[in-house]
């Protein structure tokens, strides 16, 4: 754990970045096309200061895995589930929207089965639930350890953690589906938007990242498909890839976590700062998620 004279003497300089990336969301929010619809969620927050009326918060619960977590954005909230303490998506969506993070549940190493359990307790009169699952049901950390020193398709220990990912991404398209609708059914007045998954690494930039990034993109084919097969309409997919094109690992403003200098860094390969303000939130912004 931190020290607390480090993390106040830090807390400064944190905060000052998280303006800059508020402002920077800000801007994204406004720039985003507005629907077509006779008021927006704006003109209801003008109308309310102007009243001195304040529309009630809807309840917005965050499930899933680290990505949902935030913990490529440390300080945690505790180790145990690696979760962002300022800066993970579900925060700063929950700032510039009428939703009200009530619960977040993700956790580092969430799986399928474990978010099912996470809707344990939350509240039925929830409006909104975020996630991002299966890319650990998918043996992505597999492939990382696995092809990290040689990533050779052919050659072990690589060519086995790519058969392995191949076989548990075959059969996690129904576990999603059950799960999705399992959210659903739990919490039967909840918008439940499904997030996907950025490609890690910009293209080109290693081999490592290459086959990364294909994986990446094969998971987040069959997340579109068990959300398409749900058949729910309350069941949304917000896509993710495009506010993380061109920041991956490797550009000049990476949205992604690494420390080259410490390969084994808790929050490497995981969305940074920037890549849960600009990249998910963003996204989740665009998408008119927060608006609705």
């Amino acid at each position: 754990m931190m020290k607390n004279a480090h993390f106040k003497r830090g807390l400064p300089s944190r905060l000052g970045a998280l303006a800059l990336i508020s402002a920077a969301l800000i801007a994204g929010i406004a720039a985003a096309p507005a629907a077509a619809q006779p008021t927006t969620a704006a003109s209801g927050a003008a109308s309310a200061v102007a009243t001195g009326w304040s529309p009630p918060a809807r309840g917005y619960v965050a499930l899933g895995d680290s990505f949902t977590a935030g913990q490529g954005a440390p300080p945690y909230r505790s180790d145990d589930c690696k979760q962002s303490r300022f800066t993970g998506y579900p925060t700063i969506a929950a700032v510039f929207s009428l939703y009200r993070l009530t619960e977040n549940k993700a956790c580092s190493g969430a799986t399928v089965a474990d978010t099912a359990a996470q809707l344990a307790g939350v509240s039925p009169q929830t409006k909104l639930v975020t996630l991002t699952v299966g890319g650990i049901d998918a043996g992505s950390n597999e492939v990382l350890a696995g092809c990290a020193l040689n990533p050779d398709p052919a050659v072990d220990p690589c060519k086995t953690a790519l058969e392995t990912s191949a076989a548990k991404l075959a059969v996690l398209g129904p576990q999603l589906v059950g799960l999705y609708a399992t959210i659903a059914a739990t919490l039967p007045n909840a918008k439940v938007v499904v997030l996907n998954y950025p490609r890690l690494f910009a293209p080109g930039v290693a081999p490592l990242g290459d086959l990364v990034n294909t994986a990446s993109d094969g998971l987040n084919a069959v997340i579109a498909g068990a959300v398409a097969a749900t058949g729910n309409p309350r069941v949304t997919l917000v896509d993710v890839t495009q506010e993380f094109a061109g920041h991956g690992i490797g550009s000049r403003l990476p949205y992604i976590a690494f420390d080259p200098a410490n390969p084994l860094a808790t929050a490497n390969f995981h969305p940074n700062a920037l890549g849960n303000a600009l990249g998910y939130a963003r996204a989740l912004a665009n998408d008119r998620v927060l608006s609705r």
